[in-house]
């Protein structure tokens, strides 16, 4: 039951950085027709901050991987 009130959270941080916040950064980095841009911003937006979340997310899986490999190779000495 955690997981599922902290995957809500995380739906609701997702959403107001991807409403309030990305948009202004975004039309700072994606240039054009004013029209088309207002359409895809969203989609452009959650695309980077998805890419953000999944480095991160790797990263810290790499990291208790190695956690886990350190103490596998403690224990076998």
């Amino acid at each position: 039951m955690k997981y599922l009130s902290k995957g809500i959270i995380a739906m609701i941080i997702f959403y107001i950085f991807n409403i309030f916040i990305f948009p202004i950064i975004g039309q700072i980095i994606f240039v054009g027709d004013g029209f088309t841009i207002s359409y895809h911003m969203f989609t452009y937006t959650g695309l980077i901050t998805l890419c953000g979340i999944i480095i991160v997310c790797t990263y810290i899986i790499i990291e208790k991987l190695n956690e886990i490999k350190n103490l596998i190779s403690k224990s076998d000495t």
